[in-house]
């Protein structure tokens, strides 16, 4: 009888231990910036170009129908107008929602005095990282 419950307990604590390697893994912050800030640099910098396909290059598949480049030309025109071109970023934080990677920047534009938040959204596809969303929010941006 003792064996029995012995065996319980032992594959009971072997379940447990693979199913938590089965969990998603939280990352670090510094993990998290090694692959944001490169993708969110692009985006940034193409847009200070009018560079669709390099500003798309890493967009899931979703994000590629939402924001074609029809959409993004009628976007992207009026918010450069509002805050100028990028030039600089600040990481801020990263957490993770809804199985998404949720990264925040505080960014300088050439036309906004104040900060320019940058908020982009990764999806992982077999470890693989994809925007899954992206927005910028400042004074500037929130005023008609």
């Amino acid at each position: 009888m003792k064996l029995s419950k012995y065996l319980t307990l032992v594959i009971l604590l072997v379940s447990l231990v693979i199913l938590s390697g089965c969990s998603a893994q939280q990352l670090s912050a510094d993990e998290v910036q090694k692959f944001a800030n490169p993708i969110t640099e692009n985006m940034l910098l193409a847009m200070n170009e009018d560079d669709y396909p390099r500003f798309s290059r890493d967009f899931d598949e979703q994000m590629k129908t939402s924001l074609n480049e029809a959409q993004y030309k009628n976007t992207i025109g009026p918010i450069k107008a509002k805050i100028g071109s990028y030039l600089s970023k600040e990481f801020i934080s990263t957490e993770n929602k809804d199985g998404y990677t949720v990264v925040l920047y505080k960014a300088r534009f050439s036309q906004e005095p104040g900060d320019v938040i940058v908020r982009s959204v990764f999806s992982d596809k077999s470890g693989k990282k994809y925007i899954a969303g992206f927005w910028l929010d400042s004074p500037k941006l929130r005023s008609n």
